[in-house]
C-alpha cells in the first residue's frame, strides 16, 4: 500500500481490508514510504510486519522503530500535513492494530484470547526515573530478543 491511489485506497476501507505495514522492506527494496499517517486517521486496519523477503529483521522492536522514522522522513520529505506516527500509534500497529485480524487477539482487554510477550527491560539501565511511556520508548529503540523473557499463546506459554 506504498503507492495506493484514492480510489484503492477507498475499496480498502470499503471492504475492511487489513494493511501489513512493513516499513524495513518498503525502504530496503527503496520502493517508497507508505502514507502511514492518512490510514490511521481514516480508521483503516493497520498492522506492523517484519516482512523478511525484503528486510533482514523479525524484530517488532525494529519494525516499530522503523514505522515511526520511516514516517518522519514521508513528513519531512513528501507531506508536511502529515505528522508522524507516534510511539502509541506504532505500538497499537505492533499490537491490536495487526493481532486483530486474527479475531480477539492483541489486547489484554476482557474477552480477548491471552496472547503475550513478557519482557523484563533491566538490562537497559537509565540513571532517572522513567515513566511506562518513557521505558516503552527505551525498549522500542533498544530492545533485542534479550528483554524477552516469555511468550504466550492463548495461554499457553511456548517459550
Amino acid at each position: 500500500c506504498v503507492h495506493s491511489t484514492d480510489e484503492e485506497i477507498q475499496l480498502i476501507k470499503d471492504q475492511g481490508v487489513y494493511i501489513a505495514h512493513c516499513p524495513e522492506s518498503n525502504t530496503d527494496i527503496a520502493s517508497g514510504i507508505a502514507p502511514v499517517r492518512r490510514y490511521l486517521d481514516m480508521g483503516l486496519h493497520v498492522g506492523l510486519g517484519t516482512d523478511v523477503a525484503g528486510g533482514f529483521s523479525l524484530s517488532m522492536f525494529r519494525a516499530m522503530a522503523d514505522a515511526i522514522q520511516a514516517s518522519k522522513l514521508r513528513w519531512r520529505l513528501m507531506d508536511q500535513t502529515q505528522v508522524p506516527v507516534t510511539l502509541e500509534e506504532a505500538f497499537y500497529m505492533a499490537t491490536i492494530g495487526g493481532g486483530s485480524f486474527f479475531g480477539k487477539v492483541g489486547s489484554f482487554e476482557e474477552g480477548y484470547e491471552f496472547d503475550a510477550v513478557v519482557l523484563d527491560d533491566s538490562r537497559l539501565e537509565s540513571s532517572r526515573q522513567m515513566s511506562v511511556k518513557d521505558r516503552l520508548e527505551r525498549m522500542i529503540y533498544l530492545a533485542d530478543e534479550r528483554e524477552v523473557k516469555a511468550k504466550y499463546v492463548r495461554g499457553n506459554k511456548i517459550i
